[in-house]
């Protein structure tokens, strides 16, 4: 099955390509500070937030491009570098910056409409006295535009794979990848559930160290605790490391994925076993000829 493969795919990539976890370290580092922000202050603490969020919106695009470049060029059989990581990010990251800032904005927007609908909607009913129909009525409806706007972003979740190995623009790429996860829904479901339960334990690991390092107040309105130091510290690097760990792994097995199912399409380069394994990709035939 092309969901166990592409795992077995993803780790043999790692062993041999461990210079694969470099990006991602440093891109959780980076992220490291935003732990400590709660401890600064309200104000202090939604600035930053902001601010990190305004900057990691054109860093991110950027991450992605350059990490997917590197685990395609090493499951295509070539060498990869951190060199190679900044030459995909610099030649893909218009289209990637485009794809993202896109998405976020329907995020954004679909966010805001369904949260503030959602509020004057129970209000409604509330003051009309709806009975116990209604209001399951609105719940079924709330659910299933939910689940609609869930599935269309799984849809797109390989539209930087698309840009990336590809080399399709912002539209090509987002259409590229609903076409992709259309024509291999079975494959689709098993890699859905795979990652859900992979990042269900992550993200436990991930916020039980949040809890115990950065403590919460005991009642609502009463100054957040300082954290110890030595424990924080140390406890950030595990936050670093586990993040390292699952983005690498994640990013790997998604290329690995993507990979064969663009081969089950039938779209990716022809390596008949009576010629050699070239990669096909634009680019490689004036680097031939040369």
């Amino acid at each position: 099955m092309v969901v166990i493969t592409a795992l077995r795919d993803a780790v043999s990539l790692l062993r041999r390509h461990p210079i694969l976890f470099v990006p991602t370290a440093m891109f959780a580092v980076l992220q490291a500070p935003q732990l400590f922000l709660n401890t600064l202050g309200p104000l202090v603490s939604v600035a930053g937030s902001l601010l990190f969020t305004a900057v990691f919106a054109f860093v991110t695009p950027a991450f992605y491009a350059g990490t997917i470049g590197m685990a395609d060029d090493a499951a295509s059989g070539d060498r990869t570098s951190l060199g190679r990581f900044w030459t995909h990010a610099k030649e893909h990251y218009v289209s990637m910056l485009g794809a993202y800032l896109l998405l976020l904005g329907v995020s954004l927007v679909f966010g805001f409409v369904f949260f503030f609908g959602g509020f004057f909607l129970i209000a409604a009913v509330i003051g009309m006295q709806a009975g116990l129909s209604v209001t399951a009525a609105l719940g079924v409806v709330a659910a299933i535009v939910v689940l609609a706007y869930l599935i269309g972003l799984f849809a797109v979740h390989f539209y930087g794979h698309a840009i990336v190995i590809e080399d399709h623009g912002v539209t090509d790429g987002l259409t590229r990848s609903v076409d992709v996860v259309r024509d291999n829904l079975t494959s689709m479901l098993g890699y859905g559930i795979l990652s859900t339960v992979f990042g269900g334990v992550v993200g436990a690991i991930y916020g039980g160290l949040i809890v115990l390092l950065f403590p919460t107040p005991e009642t609502p309105g009463q100054p957040i605790p300082t954290p110890d130091l030595l424990p924080a510290v140390l406890g950030s690097v595990g936050v670093v490391v586990t993040m390292t760990l699952f983005t690498t792994v994640f990013l790997a097995y998604s290329v690995t994925f993507y990979r064969a199912l663009i081969d089950a399409d039938g779209t990716a380069p022809d390596t008949d076993a009576a010629e050699p394994n070239v990669d096909t990709r634009p680019g490689d035939d004036a680097e031939l000829a040369g």
